[in-house]
């Protein structure tokens, strides 16, 4: 029994039935609840309530989960995130690994696996199920250098977009230049650095580096 209720979580799933029934399983548990049956509703409650956990589906009916999971990793880089799905397929898993969700269930799993999902999310730990792990495994199998696991590390940290821009600021790039490379504004540039260090915990842009470096972002003969 948890000695106090956590705060809020938000389920993003088209089935009413699923996001009912984890009302059910996991709602005593949050002071708050709520839920939407579709990316953008999603994400407008998100934005709305920061939620300290959501719940997301892969296959929703106006996105699919990995590109919903980056733009709420993006915008809200605080909240955990993690994915209920009946999608056990590897491209599936990989795919919301890579956006940067912290855990992955699949719905056949029973009630205590994904409870116990939910308390380790919540603790800032991460959590695969057992068909999730072997998924990721069998993927990087083949990867035997250390440098391939430590891209799969960053990868799970990071989108593309970001992994790029990592790399742009390891090359003392400035934000304009940054930005007229990648497309964006030298605001959302900046936002993006900020997003950035906060969560690897770097000061400045040595230790944004020493990071890089040390997950094979970048070589040294890059820099």
């Amino acid at each position: 029994m948890e000695p106090s209720k956590y705060n809020k979580v938000l389920v993003i799933d088209d089935h009413k039935m699923v996001a009912n029934g984890i009302k059910l399983v996991i709602g005593d548990l949050y002071n708050h609840f709520y839920m939407a049956y579709e990316g953008a509703t999603g994400m407008s409650l998100a934005l709305q309530h920061f939620p300290d956990l959501v719940i997301v589906d892969y296959s929703l009916p106006d996105t699919t989960g990995d590109l919903l999971v980056r733009e709420l990793k993006y915008k809200l880089p605080e909240t955990k995130i993690l994915a209920y799905s009946f999608s056990y397929a590897p491209d599936a898993i990989l795919r919301m690994l890579q956006a940067g969700v912290n855990g992955y269930v699949i719905k056949k799993e029973d009630d205590e696996e994904f409870i116990k999902s939910v308390h380790l999310l919540m603790s800032g730990r991460d959590y695969f199920c057992k068909e999730a792990r072997n998924h990721i495994i069998n993927r990087f199998s083949d990867a035997n250098d250390e440098l391939a696991m430590k891209h799969l590390i960053a990868n799970t940290k990071f989108s593309g977009k970001e992994l790029e821009l990592i790399k742009l600021l390891c090359r003392q790039m400035t934000t304009k230049e940054i930005g007229n490379h990648l497309f964006l504004s030298e605001r959302t540039v900046e936002q993006y650095r900020s997003n950035i260090s906060k969560r690897i915990g770097a000061r400045n842009l040595a230790g944004i580096i020493k990071f890089a470096l040390q997950n094979g972002i970048v070589q040294l003969d890059e820099l």
